[in-house]
């Protein structure tokens, strides 16, 4: 096996394969060059070419190798000798100096050249002849871009002559295969399939353009789409295959495809009136895209009306902002079309341009008045013609198609507009060829062959500068591979004392930032302790001083009780004492000893000592020899490699000799083969012609020479002596110096001749052993194993006599290896310390998580756990400021809501009023009264601050009574608030008596006010309970399943009160959002009429749209007939599949956001469920579930379904057919809802039957999971005595006439909804009395809203736990700290475990930290009412509090010490997780609240537009019906001249007059019923006074001659006359009852004495 060094590249070329490489460095390019690569190729083409040229369709700088053949390619290849194997090294070694690998391109047709050249060998090119190139007959198997309808970038190259058109270049892009055409069938986009189903049926050949007329004029690629019988001649017709279709170039294919040539003509049109305008103006004006916008202000029309008549000034307004009196521009415009008589056919009217109704209207007019004014000659040119000269892009095409489409107006026909002038067309001159023009021609038809010849040219130039250039490389090669190790060596050096300064450096700040570390802590320490001195002193002297006193205490009163036994002891102490100095001086004898025993210690230490010195000196003189021997082994090693690596090279190096003489020559051999086969193909060519020529020049010379010689003989041969005599000489002296002068060079020429001869030989004897080549490498290796051999066995022994060095070596190598792999792990730590940091930050991230993760779902999370998230209990500033806000704006909403129904109500009575005053006809006084009380803004009827005390008609400034009363109305709210079975009862009894739906609403405003609108959580909690029960009320009431379906319940209507908020639109607009718009609003076309008739007859409408003839089809048949109809047939199985799909779609979006679901809609159904469950147990709980389910499709995703726009899913209003399809999608989800399949009631949808099974079982898993809810009570973490020990109690905004309404509606029906006598409610009722008594009692704030603080009627009744619960949480407070102290693997170890001094120095520290003053924060459990001070306790005492609180709920068999008391923990994690729950719950109620209030504030926008146009109303009616009358005549001494008379000289006439009428006139009149007291013959002595002295308030007094009638005064607002009128009232009775009046007869009377309406 040979080898090669890779920068040895001695002529050496890959030529397995003759197929020349892409060229990527093609940097100069020509006009007229093509890449020899489209052609057969070169053999010898270069890999890399810096001057390649490419040619593809006249376009510079492409790539000359875009059109590569590698068919041809291989088929030269084998032509040559045979390839070499893919394992030879010479092709690896090739291969490292190949190019980059480009990227595929396809293959150009392949073609034939005659005549090629080699490297190295010129060439004649006038004795070189090209054949002619032709396309093979082998069909392309590149993909070819299909002439498509659509114009782009690439389809607008303008080709320059017809021959490149016959062999065009192919676009790169993916084929479009057989198994695409299924899947094109089923899209859902009708042009794909249509295109897919003539792909299929119709040939290749059908799609090609073959001549020029077939391509549309201006769009180059693009099939002109025609009506014919055939599509190619000599083919049959392809609607004699397919029956009465269309054919590929039929109208319907060409209607739905040529989609923008209509945009394109268009366009054209509009350049050429663009081109035109600007001829007449001599300037720019817009381009054509935007020409249609800059003609609608009209300017460009008067500036060519101003330009064609200069001499008239035309005003011409200009504004860059449309406005209407850009209108005058275009009348301009008009009047000069009246002057000129342009035709009215061509003319256009104001709204065409104005507004944009027909655009093309106003080209075509345009268009009409250039052939008419060059007609007149007004103008000396023409109109141009731009179709097929003008390029534009694709959108642009397609913006313009959809506007066109939009408009919906036909183009007009713009064709012969000439010749309907009378305008004749100018003859096209011939054309006449010029030289420039034949010069061109001729080189476009030799192009190819001129191409060919740059190209092989600049190869070989190229070529020639490449081998110099590697040649030059080759020579210096051995100089470039030291320079190359030199420079690697530097390189390494550098990089070696680099790392080890970097490894110094490192070292030294390792080093200095330890000892700062330690001197800082050090420091931290010193001066910690130095700052508690005093403190530590202190405690330390008291506690000394504590212990000292004590022992003294305890010694004296211990010696007061034993005298006698302390005498005693002192005698044994005397003794002991004794007895001890006579041991001390025994011990001192015995110690005597002890010296020597140390003096023969130091004696062995010195001898041993001196026998380390000696080893060690022994060492140091034997140094040098161990260095050495050391070296001689290092050297040994290095020197055994070298010699291996030297014996390898030379080995290698006679068969890269050998390889390289093959390879020089095989090139030799092929270029001479390539030359002999050249000369002989063109052998009789030249020898005819050398032939003729040679014949006829002897001819010549032969005639010449006989005539001159037969003259001249004698004198020529003696000149011939004489010359040859000459010549010879010369010649003679000529080769010898030439011979000198070449020596070297013959020199060369022998040795290159001898070389050649010795390669033929080496090639010879290498193809000889070539051919034995097995057995020689069999030999080689045999060789080559007992050479290894024979040196393994030598370094073996060598390596056993120096065992123990190597082991030294070997152990001294691994500790090197050791430290440079922990200094590499140690640098490669500190390079990437940020990683790490990151590495270290993830991992307790994920270790963070999954302690919480323990903590949220473990049942039983472990003390360190629930320590480390203790600090989520803690209340933030944050938290309480959230609370605030969120209350605040709570309130601002029931103000809003409140101030919204003020105003509705204002606008409502303001309505009425201003109805009766036209009904009337009275004078605007009383309305605008009552406007004036309003104040102009519907916001002042509410009163948006709480109520102060200085008003007397205040709440707070109430008795003592109305005081109570109060009390008593705040619990009764509270008792209905949180007890639901009075409400549930009522509503129970509302659908029992039938209410009007009128009264059944004012009962839900009620209700939803009493709950606060469920803006907060407790409200919204009892909200549900209350719907909850109500609905089980119902249920167990219903008899049977049957008679609960029929039911309609008030609680539905509630619920869907509560189901309006932003939360449930949100999730609505969500759910169905992107599914409407989708599948309905952005396919306006979408029809899914499951009717087959209705199919029908609108597949006959659309045929006889379409056609404009009457359809062949019958009309009246019946359905069965019907669905037989193939087109309806289709129609109906796509409306079905379009069904089916997007049904599907709206299960698969409840499925994914199923979560997202508001729980109040959830949790209703799931107690409706339960409720079912449990007064029907006999009945199957799937069926029970499904109408469930079928309830929360019915009320909660139907309406929405059918009226998306009524519920905020989208914001534009649908068509009918759009509500149709929503229709039809919402019958079948209605039946998957039902449970049931499609019956005999839609026969025609029974095909859906399979899908509706499948839906069914799907939606049931859904249902199921919908009821899978968590109790009110864990979601909102509220129970029943949450409001006893809340520190807040709930508070209500309610107006005063709401609580009297609520107060009337329950004393109405107190004995259905309280049976028991004793109930707290009916006793509540009691207290509070009649509800007309306390609103008139309260007549001041009857209109005001107020805040009530509710809060229970029995304070007595508290929680039965409420003592273990107060314990409990005591309990988990002192936990809390107790963890946070001390550490353990459970809590019962922790609270046994001894206290130390750091856990006193922890828990003061904790004190500091938690109750330090400033703080922003507030302890877990803080606002629990306990007895406990945390502050003033020591950490003793509060472990001795909470195992004695610990102990008593033990015993109370709370928690248990066999579970180590994790019941505790648990608790502690329950509350961690309702906490944070609870911030989540309060940003979504805040985001909530935001939401509504905005709405309301959108309301309230509303409302005041309304009330500002009915004061606008009012005041236009002022000006209108308000009148001044005449004073009136009187007749004298009549009684009411009389009477007026008397009030004047009294100085008592009313403002507004005052008529007397006695009773019998006004009884004739019917005015007056009755006044009891008096009889019918007293009437005429009895008079009426009816007086007006204030705007729109009447009184009425009775008198009896001179005297007045006691208790005959009245004052009669017109308020209450119109209220009356209003309420159809007949008759109002006066003067407390006595006097009846008709009212409208009185009303008249007024109407025409006080408003003078008779005139």
């Amino acid at each position: 096996m040979s080898y090669r060094h890779p920068l040895r590249q001695t002529q050496t070329a890959d030529y397995s394969s003759n197929k020349r490489q892409p060229s990527n460095a093609s940097t100069v390019s020509t006009a007229y060059s093509n890449s020899s690569g489209a052609f057969e190729l070169s053999r010898t083409s270069t890999l890399s070419s810096t001057n390649s040229s490419a040619y593809v369709g006249h376009k510079r700088g492409l790539s000359e190798a875009t059109g590569m053949s590698p068919s041809a390619s291989e088929n030269r290849s084998s032509r040559g000798s045979p390839q070499p194997s893919p394992e030879s090294p010479y092709k690896s070694v090739r291969q490292s100096l190949r190019p980059l690998p480009q990227p595929p391109n396809p293959s150009p047709p392949s073609y034939e050249r005659i005549g090629q050249h080699a490297r190295t060998q010129s060439m004649d090119v006038a004795k070189t002849t090209y054949g002619e190139y032709a396309p093979t007959a082998t069909p392309r198997t590149s993909s070819i871009r299909p002439n498509s309808m659509v114009l782009s970038r690439s389809d607008s190259v303008n080709r320059g002559h017809s021959t490149l058109r016959n062999h065009p270049m192919q676009h790169q892009h993916s084929p479009l295969t057989a198994a695409d055409l299924p899947q094109l069938q089923k899209s859902s986009t009708s042009q794909l399939r249509t295109l897919s189903r003539f792909a299929e049926s119709a040939s290749a050949e059908e799609f090609n353009i073959t001549t020029p007329g077939q391509e549309v004029v201006g769009l180059h690629g693009r099939r002109r789409l025609q009506r014919s019988d055939t599509v190619r001649p000599g083919k049959n017709t392809v609607a004699s295959n397919k029956g009465s279709g269309y054919s590929w170039e039929g109208r319907n294919w060409m209607d739905k495809q040529r989609q923008f040539l209509q945009a394109y003509e268009y366009l054209c049109h509009i350049g050429e009136a663009k081109e035109w305008i600007e001829d007449i103006l001599q300037r720019e004006i817009p381009p054509i895209i935007q020409l249609e916008e800059a003609l609608r202000d009209g300017v460009t029309l008067a500036e060519i009306v101003d330009a064609l008549y200069p001499e008239r000034r035309i005003r011409i307004f200009r504004h860059p902002k449309l406005q209407y009196r850009h209108s005058d521009n275009i009348a301009a415009f008009f009047r000069f079309l009246a002057e000129v008589e342009l035709p009215d056919l061509f003319r256009f009217e104001l709204i065409d341009l104005y507004e944009k109704k027909n655009i093309p209207k106003v080209i075509y007019c345009i268009h009409a008045l250039s052939w008419l004014l060059f007609r007149k000659g007004i103008v000396d040119f023409r109109i141009g013609n731009l179709v097929g000269q003008l390029e534009f892009e694709h959108h642009e095409l397609e913006e313009m198609q959809k506007g066109l489409d939009r408009a919906g107006v036909s183009m007009p026909s713009f064709g012969n507009m000439g010749a309907d002038f009378g305008v004749e067309p100018t003859p096209e001159p011939e054309p006449v060829e010029s030289e420039e023009d034949r010069i061109q021609r001729e080189l476009g038809e030799n192009e190819l062959a001129i191409i060919d010849l740059q190209a092989q040219i600049r190869g070989a130039a190229v070529r020639m500068r490449l081998g110099d250039t590697m040649q030059r490389l080759w020579d210096s090669e051995q100089m470039i591979v030291e320079l190359q190790s030199r420079i690697r060596g530097d390189f390494s050096r550098q990089i070696a004392e680099y790392r080890l300064n970097m490894r110094r450096f490192a070292v030294d700040l390792q080093s200095g930032i330890r000892g700062f570390l330690v001197r800082q802590r050090q420091a931290n320490r010193e001066s910690f302790w130095k700052s508690r001195e005093g403190d530590v002193l202190k405690l330390q002297n008291l506690i000394r001083a504590k212990r000292a006193r004590d022992e003294v205490r305890m010694t004296r009163s211990q010696l007061r009780r034993g005298e006698q036994e302390v005498v005693e002891v002192q005698a044994q102490i005397r003794g002991f004492l004794s007895r001890k100095s006579l041991e001390e001086q025994k011990r001192e004898t015995k110690t005597s000893a002890g010296p020597v025993k140390e003096l023969q210690a130091a004696i062995r230490g010195m001898l041993l000592r001196k026998l380390v010195t000696d080893d060690h000196e022994d060492l140091g003189r034997e140094e040098n020899s161990i260095r050495a021997i050391q070296a001689f082994s290092r050297a040994l090693l290095t020197r055994n490699q070298v010699s291996r690596q030297r014996e390898a090279l030379q080995a290698a190096s006679p068969i890269w000799r050998a390889l390289q003489a093959v390879a020089r020559g095989q090139l030799l051999r092929n270029s001479i083969h390539y030359n002999k086969q050249e000369l002989r193909s063109h052998n009789p060519q030249f020898a005819t012609l050398q032939a003729c020529i040679r014949a006829a020049a002897v001819r010549q010379e032969v005639e010449a020479t006989l005539s001159a010689l037969q003259r001249e003989e004698s004198s020529v041969l003696e000149i011939q002596n004489q010359i040859r005599g000459m010549l010879l000489r010369r010649k003679v002296a000529a080769d010898y110096e030439a011979l000198a002068a070449q020596t070297t060079k013959i020199t060369k020429l022998q040795a290159l001749g001898r070389g050649s001869l010795q390669r033929q030989r080496t090639g010879a004897l290498l193809d000889e052993l070539q051919s034995h080549s097995a057995e020689i490498i069999q030999l080689q290796a045999l060789s080559r194993a007992v050479l290894l051999r024979n040196d393994i066995g030598m370094v073996l022994a060598e390596l056993d006599a120096e065992e123990e060095s190597i082991i030294a070596i070997q152990a001294a190598a691994k500790a090197c290896l050791v430290r440079a792999k922990f200094a590499e792990k140690q640098r490669f730590f500190k390079q990437n310390m940020e990683k790490v940091v990151k590495i270290q930050s993830f991992v307790r991230g994920r270790l963070q998580g999954e302690a919480y993760k323990s903590l949220t779902t473990g049942k039983n999370p472990p003390v360190n756990t629930v320590k480390n998230f203790v600090h989520l209990l803690n209340d933030s500033d944050f938290d309480f400021n959230e609370e605030i806000e969120f209350e605040r704006m709570r309130k601002t909403v029931v103000q809003q809501v409140r101030q919204n129904e003020m105003a509705e109500q204002y606008i409502d009575q303001l309505d009425i009023k201003i109805a009766l005053l036209v009904k009337n006809k009275i004078t605007l006084d009383e309305v605008v009264k009552h406007q004036k009380n309003f104040g102009g803004h519907s916001g002042n009827l509410l009163v948006n601050t709480t109520m102060v005390s200085g008003n007397q008609f205040d709440l707070k400034a109430l008795n003592k009574n109305s005081r109570k009363k109060l009390e008593s109305y705040q619990q009764l709210f509270f008792t209905l608030q949180t007890q639901p079975q009075y409400l549930a009862r009522l509503f129970k009894r509302i659908r029992e008596q039938g209410t009007a739906e009128r009264d059944c609403k004012r009962i839900e405003t009620l209700m939803m006010g009493l709950f606060g609108y469920a803006q907060k959580r407790r409200e919204e909690y009892y909200l549900l309970k209350l719907i909850a029960r109500s609905a089980k009320e119902e249920v167990d009431g219903s008899k049977s399943i049957q008679e609960y379906l029929r039911g309609n319940f008030f609680w539905s209507k509630l619920l869907a009160n509560y189901t309006r908020s932003p939360r449930d639109r949100k999730y609505l607009r969500e759910l169905l959002g992107p599914m409407i718009h989708t599948n309905i609003v952005e396919d306006p076309a979408l029809d899914l009429e499951s009717d087959p008739m209705q199919i029908y007859r609108s597949a006959i409408n659309n045929e006889e749209l379409r056609t404009g003839r009457p359809s062949q089809r019958p009309l009246d048949i019946p359905r069965e007939v019907a669905i037989k109809d193939p087109e309806t047939r289709d129609m109906f199985i796509d409306h079905l599949r379009d069904l089916r799909e997007i049904s599907d779609q709206f299960l698969l979006a409840l499925e994914a956001l199923l979560h997202r679901m508001p729980y109040g809609v959830r949790y209703i159904c799931q107690q409706i469920f339960e409720a079912l469950c449990q007064h029907f147990p006999r009945e199957p709980q799937q069926n029970l579930l499904q109408i469930a389910g079928n309830w929360l499709w019915k009320f909660y995703l139907q309406p929405a379904m059918t009226a998306p726009e009524s519920m905020g899913v989208i914001e534009k209003q649908l068509t009918p057919l759009q509500k149709r399809n929503l229709g039809e999608v919402a019958k079948v989800l209605s039946q998957v809802a039902l449970g049931r399949l499609f019956g005999g009631e839609n026969i025609y949808l029974q095909p859906l039957n399979a899908y509706i099974g499948d839906a069914i079982e799907r939606i049931s898993i859904t249902f199921s999971n919908i009821i899978s809810v968590p109790d009110a009570e864990s979601t909102f973490d509220i129970d029943e005595f949450n409001d006893l020990y809340a520190r807040t109690k709930p508070t209500l905004y309610i107006k005063m006439a709401d609580v009297f309404s609520i107060h009337s509606m329950i004393a109405a029906d107190l004995p259905h909804i309280c049976p028991n006598r004793d109930d707290m409610l009916r006793e509540i009722v009691q207290e509070l009395g009649s509800a007309k008594n306390n609103e008139t009692e309260m007549l001041g704030v009857t209109s005001t809203e107020i805040q009530m603080t509710l809060h229970p009627k029995l304070h007595d009744i508290e929680d039965p736990e409420a003592e273990i619960k107060a314990l409990f949480m005591e309990t988990k407070r002192c936990i809390l700290y107790i963890i946070r102290v001390q550490s353990g693997p459970n809590l019962m170890d922790i609270l046994v475990r001894p206290i130390s001094r750091e856990d006193d120095r922890k828990w003061h520290a904790l004190l500091q930290e938690e109750f330090a003053e400033g703080s922003r924060t507030r302890g877990a459990y803080s606002d629990a009412n306990t007895l406990v001070d945390i502050k003033s306790m020591s950490y003793k005492e509060l472990k001795r509090t909470a195992l004695e609180n610990i102990m008593r709920l033990e015993q109370w068999g709370r928690i248990s010490r066999h579970n180590f008391y994790q019941d505790i923990l648990n608790a502690i994690a329950l509350d961690i997780r309702t906490k944070s729950r609870r911030r989540v719950q309060r940003q979504r109620e805040l985001e909530g609240v935001r939401l509504t209030l905005a709405n309301l504030n959108e309301k309230a926008e509303w409302l005041e537009s309304q009330r500002k146009s009915y004061d606008n109303y009012i005041e236009q009616a002022m000006m209108t019906l308000q009148k001044k009358g005449k004073k009136r005549f009187l007749m004298p001494f009549s009684k009411q001249y009389n009477h007026e008379r008397e009030l004047e000289r009294s100085g008592r006439k009313p403002k507004f007059g005052s008529f007397k009428y006695s009773v019998r006139t006004l009884s004739d009149k019917g005015v007056l019923v009755s006044w009891k007291g008096y009889t019918d013959r007293e009437w005429d002595k009895i008079n009426l006074t009816i007086s007006c002295d204030e705007v729109g308030v009447f009184f009425i007094e009775g008198s009896k001659g001179s005297i007045q009638i006691p208790g005959a005064s009245a004052q009669v607002p017109m308020d209450s006359l119109l209220a009356a009128q209003f309420a159809n009232h007949q008759y109002m009775d006066l003067f407390e009852g006595c006097m009846r009046l008709n009212v409208n007869l009185f009303l008249h009377l007024l109407y025409k004495k006080f408003y003078r309406t008779d005139g």
